[in-house]
């Protein structure tokens, strides 16, 4: 997966997103599944920071637009699934006090309650650690 790590807010993507969608008259559900249908299934946009972004039609009627950063856009990381896992898994673990401030042997022991293998080294978990780096603003509290 793709993980947006650019300075835009959540609020400023959705404003932007917006923006040019209804610039394009496909602000409306029927305009934007048409839009969509036409273009094999999703459409593409750059905001303001160059990154891109993937728009697909979602199943939910209200919230009628899926977003995610396109593949290998600017300001985006590729994350392995397993690695997120990690990442959220060590974040809620440090939150609830679980941690005994090894790092190595507390990755491990949250590798293994999420059903992962451990890692060998710190020098293996270097991409683990700059996920987890990546993620904290959006674990506080």
């Amino acid at each position: 997966m793709d993980m947006y790590t650019g300075e835009l807010s959540p609020e400023t993507i959705f404003r932007e997103v917006i923006t040019q969608l209804a610039a394009q008259d496909m602000h409306l559900p029927a305009t934007f599944a048409a839009a969509v249908a036409a273009r094999d299934g999703y459409v593409e946009i750059a905001l303001s920071d160059t990154s891109r972004w993937v728009l697909r039609l979602s199943d939910d009627p209200e919230r009628f637009i899926h977003l995610h950063p396109g593949r290998y856009s600017p300001h985006t990381q590729r994350i392995k699934a397993a690695a997120l896992k990690t990442a959220m898994a060590y974040k809620a673990a440090a939150r609830n006090d679980q941690l005994t401030g090894d790092l190595l042997p507390d990755m491990n022991a949250v590798r293994a309650v999420a059903g992962l293998s451990p890692v060998r080294s710190l020098a293996d978990a270097q991409h683990l650690l700059k996920i987890i780096h990546l993620i904290s603003p959006f674990s506080q509290g």
